[in-house]
């Protein structure tokens, strides 16, 4: 049987069916008016969500405040959306776009990408972990972070699609618009960036 992802997490195929009707429902009640449903919605793909754009622009200011104007575009979208479709990937393609516009008006205004440094998981460190192990995870996953933004901004999309989201090669070519072979290219080349990048600064 043939398994998909969402948010890393492995599902099945009857589990996304299950997923996709759900996602369905809760569009077709909120064009009706019930907001009840498109809060479901926002409670289900937020941290999915969330984690896209705190890993493509680096801060969690930013992540928060993109991920409220991504829900309020979807939600005035709604009404354009094909429900004959899945619901989650029309949601990441408006993401993904909202986060690339954010991107070029940053590089408009020659603002650089600082990283928060729990850029692989926020919030994710416990309290009660040791202290040197703490100290030497939060290093490389600032290390990593540090990686990530120095990829060029197509082989950041892709692996963090891919690699960090999950999504399968299919998934991540229908967000991004780009052939599966493009997808394949880009993320073969950015984990060879990543490799290097990490090499020279003592991780292997």
């Amino acid at each position: 049987m043939e398994l998909y992802t969402e948010g890393c997490i492995w599902l099945s195929e009857r589990e996304i069916a299950y997923r996709d009707a759900q996602d369905t429902l809760a569009v077709k009640e909120t064009i009706r008016g019930n907001r009840n449903a498109f809060t479901s919605i926002v409670e289900h793909y937020t941290p999915l969500i969330y984690s896209l754009a705190f890993r493509m622009l680096g801060r969690k200011e930013d992540a928060e405040e993109e991920t409220q104007e991504i829900f309020l575009k979807v939600f005035k979208s709604l009404k354009k959306f094909n429900q004959k479709k899945r619901f989650y990937p029309w949601l990441y393609t408006i993401a993904v776009n909202h986060i690339r516009s954010c991107l070029r008006k940053r590089k408009h205004l020659k603002k650089n990408i600082s990283y928060d440094d729990e850029i692989a998981a926020p919030g994710a460190f416990s309290n009660s972990e040791d202290p040197n192990k703490l100290m030497i995870r939060r290093e490389a996953e600032k290390t990593a972070g540090e990686a990530i933004k120095r990829l060029k901004p197509e082989y950041r999309e892709v692996f963090v699609l891919r690699q960090i989201e999950g999504l399968s090669v299919s998934e991540a070519a229908e967000i991004l618009g780009i052939p599966e072979g493009t997808v394949k290219s880009h993320l073969y080349r950015a984990r060879n960036q990543l490799k290097d990048y990490l090499t020279k600064r003592g991780w292997r």
